[in-house]
Parts: structure tokens; sequence; C-alpha cells
């Protein structure tokens, strides 16, 4: 008589609305074929059960928010990345279709470990001691000496998870080694052998991280600037996650952009508009939006973004006309100048 997970008799095809992401691709797997087979041929249904945009808006925002103002109130620096191609997480992780992938447990969405990143920027940091640019002292003061005492293996700054700042997108990915007997019974490589197609998960390009580091104590300020380069070069030139070594988690470093410019960037693209030209092409469409807005603390980070790129373009104090010049008058009336 078969034996099968207990999932399989639930009756789950697909994932629940609402569910956690993580909970279900970890936990549920319900397409076994056998004990002795695993999935099979059901590794890429299984997969593809979680490809889409992944997370709820509104709880990424809250933790934003959260971890904002805790790296904030300690001193800390915040980073925001974009993946400039496909990046992969947790590959090493076990799991029914061989290939695991790092999810946040109460997010459901992907992530990036502290300890991780901490490993990332610490294998770029020896590079440069290889390069004689910093010493061994630099390295064990920031990260901790390498040694098996763990009581003196704490460094001058702290690595926080990287975490998204809207939902994911998830697609499936393929890997496909074509000398499997050469790697697994050490046989001679040749074309004769089968090509072995396994699939795995992947964050799609052009989405957003947040990155933090926090200095441990007053003394390690000096080291949090050393470290936000390290942290900028080491994720645009080597990458983070698996695969680096074919192109895989490579990141872009993007300025982080207030709630009002944000607001502002999200009309523009609405409209098909460059966003560095949203005042000048849609004025009336940003002032009507913005004086109908409730939040009042939105009103105002959209104000002084307004402003801010206003006297950017040098049209706060003169004279404008039409439409630019009534959010202007708006603007400075709501802003007491």
């Amino acid at each position: 008589m078969a034996k099968l997970p207990l999932y399989g008799k639930i009756g789950f095809r697909d994932m629940p609305q609402g569910a956690n992401t993580s909970l279900w691709y970890n936990k549920f797997c319900n397409q076994w074929e056998s004990w002795d087979k695993g999935l099979g041929e059901n590794k890429i249904h299984w997969i593809n059960t979680v490809v889409g945009q992944r997370g709820d808006q509104e709880q990424i925002q809250e933790f934003v928010k959260r971890r904002k103002e805790l790296v904030e109130n300690n001193g800390g620096v915040d980073l925001l990345f974009r993946t400039q191609g496909k990046f992969v997480t947790g590959l090493g992780m076990n799991h029914p279709v061989e290939n695991g992938f790092a999810w946040h447990h109460t997010l459901g969405t992907p992530y990036i470990p502290g300890t991780s990143v901490k490993g990332v920027v610490r294998d770029y940091a020896r590079t440069l001691k290889e390069e004689g640019k910093i010493t061994i002292e630099d390295i064990d003061r920031i990260f901790g000496p390498d040694n098996k005492n763990t009581d003196s293996r704490i460094g001058s700054v702290i690595f926080l998870d990287a975490i998204p700042v809207s939902p994911v997108e998830i697609v499936a990915d393929i890997m496909t080694p074509h000398y499997g007997p050469y790697y697994s019974k050490n046989e001679v490589p040749g074309d004769w052998h089968s090509p072995n197609p396994i699939p795995f998960l992947v964050v799609d390009s052009d989405q957003e991280f947040l990155f933090g580091i926090v200095p441990r104590n007053a003394e390690a300020e000096k080291d949090l600037k050393l470290v936000e380069k390290w942290l900028v070069d080491a994720l645009e030139q080597s990458g983070a996650g698996a695969k680096t070594a074919v192109g895989y988690g490579r990141f872009k470093h993007i300025e982080i952009k207030s709630r009002g410019e944000e607001w502002v960037n999200d009309i523009a693209r609405e409209h098909g508009k460059d966003p560095s030209k949203a005042i000048t092409e849609l004025p009336k469409v940003i002032r009507e939006r913005w004086m109908n807005i409730e939040d009042p603390d939105l009103m105002r980070d959209i104000a002084e973004a307004l402003r801010k790129d206003l006297v950017g373009k040098n049209k706060w104090k003169v004279k404008a006309w039409g439409q630019l010049e009534k959010l202007r008058s708006a603007l400075r009336e709501y802003l007491g100048e």
C-alpha cells in the first residue's frame, strides 16, 4: 500500500487565497508520485503554484516602516537595491523539488537573511585585503574575528535581513546539467549522456529590496561608512544569493524615494510621462489629486516633495503660468510660504 504525505489527502491543488506562501511551499507539497520517485514530473507543477506576485502590500509597507524606524533610531543606514536580473535565495535549502527557496516566515516573500548579507560583504572585504587596501585587523573589527570562540566573534556592524519593499514577482527557471553521471558517478563526460532539466524558483528582475546596516555602538559609526560602500560594491559587482558565477544575483543601488516622491512618480508612470517632468507636464492632475488626499501626513509629504522638485527647477519663486501657477500657489498657501 502506497504511503503518501498527509497533505495529499486534504484536497488542496492550488494555494488557498490569503495563505502564507512560505508555509504553503515548504510544508504542503502534495504532488508526490511515490517515495521512490518523489515529485518526478510534478516538480514544475508545484513550483508554478507560487509563481506570480507574492506578498501583501499593506503588510510589507508596515514591516518596512518599522524597519526604517529601527535603523534610524539606532544610527544606521538604509540602502535600496533593484535586481538587475534573476536572483536566487536559499537554493541549498532542502525541498522536494531538489532546490530550496528562502521565504520570509511572516511576509511570505523572498528575502536575504542578515547572515548571508554579512557573508557577501565579508567576502568582498577579503578581496580588498588581498589587494592591500585594508588589513586583517579591519576585517576582524568590523565582522568579528574568524575563530571558534563565539564570545569574541561579534563585529562592530550589524547586518539586517534584506526585505522587499513591495510584492515580489516570482518566476520559474530551469537548469539543465548535461553530464549527470560525470558529477554523481565520476564517469567520463560525453554527449551520449541525457540532459536532466531541473526547475527552480527565482526572483524576477526589477524587484526592489531594502538592506540595512546598524553600528553596534557609538565607536562603530566610523566603520558604517566603509561597510556602506562595500555593500554597494559587493552587490553590484559580485551579487548575492546562489549562481552568482553565471550572472544571477546582481543588484543596482538606487536612491530611496520619500512617500511624496513615489506618489508623484506613480502619477507620471500612470500617464506615460518621465517622472522628472511630472510637475511641469501634469500640474493639473497633480494639484487635483493632491488636494483630495485625506491622509494629512501623506498630503504634507507630497507637498514637501513637490516643493523640493520646483526649487530644483527654479520654479518656486519665479512667476509661472497656467496650471503650474495654480499648483504652486496651492502649495505655497498650504506650506505657509
